[in-house]
Formats: structure tokens, sequence, C-alpha cells
């Protein structure tokens, strides 16, 4: 995400410079899309649920069915990125696990301990405890041990599933990449399985580890590397891909729109499975061969500037972004025009505020940015 962190290997060769930036500019769309994917008001479960269909068929066009392709293409660059140039041998491989222990887990248990700490206070506080206090993060009633659980595994930022996942990768990439080499298209498609079916290594807390989505478009991008394949495509064929792209995210917002199944049904119970992982199957290869089509400005320098700041939105942004959303949602009340200002305010706030704060740490306490966000600077 953002720049890679380096590696210190001396024998790893130059990347082409256009894939070097057409790396970075897809990282900062990625973030981009996943802060706009948190900030609409039905993931809170106390806001008014009055959408018209047509707003709410919309909503979730841009929110939750076209930002899940950036989020798996991030797995795709970060496997690309961590196989480059990849000599194998035990000391390589310990030497990129130790540069991604610095630049994932580092960030994740930081975060995810000052995200832990922040919950707790705003469900200790009686002016803010009616707000934050509810059964799926409720977090004051529970023990040292079960809140050690929510920092390891489960953490109160949730978007740090991202760097956990990633970091698990890094782990097993040891067994991976060799994999790829020998068997190539049959190490993704035996991969391909557990992806389509959602399976997932059940972890201590709540949530699983190494879904069927991480795991199977790392390896896709370590793939790549590993075997040397091109990345240019054909750029004649985006029209297409993405026509088939919009097709397929359009049918996922018209099954959430329309969806009435239990919250807390299983992923791969409800119709949507089949649609969640068709836009990740067909997003992915139409997003990279889109962005040489039609996003080639990302690369200005104003965007690679901005993308400076890109991991420390990434981790700042949640809960900030839900201590915004809730008392918006409950002063702006119901319909479809206060739904689309909260989405706005909610979002353009939480920009502001990650910008702002991490332009004012980068520029007085550049240390401090660079140990929070990784060793990215």
């Amino acid at each position: 995400m953002n720049q890679p962190i380096r590696d210190h290997n001396p024998t790893k060769p130059a990347m082409d410079s256009a894939l070097s930036q057409k790396l970075r500019a897809l990282s900062l769309l990625g973030i981009a899309m996943v802060v706009v994917g948190h900030a609409p008001s039905y993931r809170d479960p106390a806001a008014a649920s009055d959408r018209s269909f047509d707003f709410e068929l919309i909503e979730r066009l841009f929110t939750d069915a076209l930002p899940r392709v950036v989020v798996m293409m991030f797995f795709a660059i970060s496997g690309y990125l961590y196989a480059y140039g990849h000599v194998g041998g035990v000391r390589a491989h310990l030497r990129k696990i130790a540069a991604r222990t610095r630049s994932l887990l580092g960030p994740y248990l930081l975060w995810s301990l000052l995200g832990l700490l922040l919950y707790l206070a705003l469900q200790s506080l009686p002016w803010t405890a009616a707000w934050f206090r509810n059964s799926s993060r409720q977090l004051v009633d529970k023990s040292f041990a079960e809140l050690a659980v929510v920092w390891l595994f489960d953490p109160i930022p949730y978007q740090l599933w991202f760097l956990r996942d990633l970091w698990l990768m890094v782990l097993v990439s040891p067994v991976l990449l060799p994999l790829l080499a020998r068997f190539g298209v049959g190490t993704l498609l035996l991969l391909l399985v557990p992806h389509a079916l959602d399976y997932g290594v059940p972890g201590p807390g709540a949530s699983r580890l190494m879904t069927g989505d991480p795991y199977f478009w790392f390896a896709v991008g370590a793939f790549f590397a590993v075997r040397g394949l091109p990345t240019k495509f054909d750029t004649r064929w985006a029209p297409l891909w993405l026509g088939a792209l919009l097709s397929v995210a359009i049918g996922r917002s018209y099954v959430l729109a329309t969806g009435d199944w239990p919250v807390d049904a299983p992923f791969a119970a409800t119709p949507d499975l089949f649609w969640f992982k068709a836009v990740h199957l067909i997003g992915v290869p139409a997003l990279w061969v889109c962005y040489d089509r039609w996003l080639r400005w990302m690369e200005r320098p104003f965007w690679i500037g901005v993308s400076s700041y890109a991991f420390f939105v990434f981790v700042a942004h949640e809960p900030l972004m839900t201590m915004l959303r809730k008392p918006l949602a409950k002063a702006l009340g119901a319909g479809d025009a206060m739904h689309a200002l909260q989405f706005a305010l909610t979002l353009c706030g939480t920009l502001a505020l990650t910008m702002g704060a991490g332009a004012l740490l980068r520029r007085f306490a550049p240390a401090t940015f660079r140990f929070v966000c990784g060793g990215r600077g």
C-alpha cells in the first residue's frame, strides 16, 4: 500500500518506472475507495433505514460494489511487490518477512491498540457511553484476556484486517511462492475453490483469518512476479471490461438493495456470495486494463504527493469516521437527501481531519509519522 517498504535486497532488479507509478496510483485509488465505502449511514445500525430503492441501488454501487474491486487489487499488488525479484532461499525469506513485519504487523498492533483504548474511553465516559455501547463491540465488561483477543485478532479499526491478513500471507509465502513457480496456474485454480466458496481460517476472535479473498488475490499478484509475466494489456478491450464490471457491480447492488436476509447470516448462505465473487473476478482485471485507458491522470505530481498520506489515512480513518457518522446520522434524520448529506459530511470531514493530522505530523514530527506508518515516510 502506498510506497513499498524497502527490504534491503541489493540483488533485486529495478522495477519499470511506469509500472511502479501505476502501482502507487492504484494504491491511492484503493485507499480512497475504502474510505468511501465506510462512510454511508447504512453501516450504523441506529441510523434510519428509509432509503428509496433507486437511492440505495446507486449508493450501494459506489460504496459496496465498486470499492470491493480495489480492495482485492490491494492484495494482488502486495503479492506482486513481495514476490518481485525474490531470489528464494531461507535468508531471502527471513529478510522479507522481517521487513513486512515492520511495515505491516507493527502498524497493525499500534493502531489496533489505539482504537481499543479509544473505544474503551468512549464506552466508559458518561456523555459518550450511550453512543458507543452496542452488543457487537461492547468492551467495558470484557476481561483482560478478551480484550487481548480483540487487540490481536478483531481490531476496533476494522480496516486493519487487511494488514493482519497480508502479514499472514507473508508468513506462508515460503510455501506459496515455490508452488506458484512449479505448478503455476494449477496453484491458482486450487486456491480459487476456497475463494469461490468463501472459506477461511477460523480465528480465536469473532472474525476469520485469511478469508478466501486475500490469499487468492495475493497469489495472483505473486504469480505474475514469480513467472515474470507481462503486465501490459491491450487497452482496446477496456470498454468491454468496463461494461462487464458495471454489469456485475449493478447486479450486486441490486441484490444488496433488495436483500432481506438477517445481518448475522453466514455470507456463503446468502444470494450475495455469487455477485460478491463475480465483482472480484471481473473487476480486478477490468481495473488493471481500464487504468491504462482512462486513469493515467492519477500519476500527476499532485496525486503522487497526496499518496504520501494514503497509508496514514487508511489506518487512522476508523474509528474516527464512526465518531463523525453516528451524531450526523442522528441529527440529520431520514430521507434520501439527508442520507446523502450525511455521507458527504462524514467522508469530507474524515478526509480533512486525517489528511490534516498526517500533514502536521509529517511536517513537525517526521520520525513519529514514519513510525506510526510502519516506516513509510
